[in-house]
């Protein structure tokens, strides 16, 4: 019989290891999910655990935006299982908008005990992070550009977040996108995290791209008749993609309707001039 060109015995040289700044990867599962923890791979438990994870919290950074994140550690008796867990955690997923098959990269950084974090999508693209978000603010006629990192605050204020259930989210969820399907006019759908509770509202990419050129009034209705007047702000990320946002209506709106993390909004356009975009905002709450 022939012999075979790699024989079962043969030692194959594996490549060295950055062990100054070992790396590891998480696809984010519908468990993970549920659950609201990351469990960190055992492997790598094994051989960085002792100096990474002594204590019961580490740092996450995310270089892109610059922002850092105390994420609390769960671990078993025996010290083999490690988890990202707590209110720390669910608030990075939430502010990120970290999703069903997202594809994370953590690089541990021996110096700081620390984790670098990047974040892919479903696409196996990089997601487009939220910067120092650029807010139009009316001030009598003109409009106010002003930067603002709420990172901190969204720290400060995390136990004031009230909660709410798997099953919950996911009736309004289910609800919010049966309505959406029947929307007339052009839509888009947003569930409410962290971000959009303390800082203006994003409008979808997709959606900018179809129907807003340029910054102007913005008016959002609800289904009593109530309206709030304010500014949609258009602008240009780093990347040169085109991005707009609801400012100051979006913060009078979000306060009077009192909106929580989960509750889901739907947007539907329902009118348009060269001056002001008009929505009409459907709310499906998850408490």
């Amino acid at each position: 019989m022939a012999s075979s060109s790699h024989p079962k015995n043969d030692v194959i040289r594996r490549p060295c290891k950055a062990s100054d700044n070992p790396h590891f990867f998480k696809v984010v599962s519908a468990r993970a999910l549920k659950e609201q923890k990351l469990e960190i791979p055992r492997k790598f438990v094994r051989e960085y655990g002792v100096k990474a994870f002594a204590t019961n919290q580490i740092c996450l950074k995310v270089a892109a935006d610059g922002r850092k994140w105390n994420v609390r550690l769960t671990k078993t008796n025996d010290g083999t299982r490690v988890w990202f867990h707590d209110d720390g955690w669910q608030m990075f997923v939430e502010f990120y908008s970290v999703g069903l098959e997202y594809f994370l990269v953590f690089k541990y950084e021996r110096q700081s005990s620390s984790f670098y974090v990047v974040i892919f999508d479903r696409t196996a693209t990089e997601v487009e992070y939220p910067m120092k978000i650029i807010i139009c603010i009316d001030d009598a006629e003109e409009k106010v550009k002003k930067e603002t990192n709420i990172s901190q605050e969204l720290m400060d204020n995390k136990k004031k977040l009230r909660s709410t259930t798997t099953s919950q989210r996911e009736k309004a969820m289910a609800n919010a996108t049966a309505f959406q399907s029947m929307t007339i006019n052009p839509s888009f759908l947003c569930k409410m995290s962290p971000s959009h509770i303390h800082r203006s509202l994003n409008v979808p990419k997709r959606f900018v791209e179809m129907h807003i050129e340029k910054s102007m009034e913005s008016i959002l209705q609800v289904s009593d008749g109530r309206t709030w007047e304010g500014s949609c702000c258009f602008y240009m990320n780093k990347r040169m993609k085109k991005r707009a946002e609801l400012a100051s209506s979006w913060r009078k709106f979000k306060k009077d309707n009192n909106l929580k993390v989960g509750d889901f909004c739907v947007f539907e356009m329902i009118g348009k001039s060269s001056t002001r975009i008009s929505f009409k905002v459907e709310i499906f709450r998850a408490s």
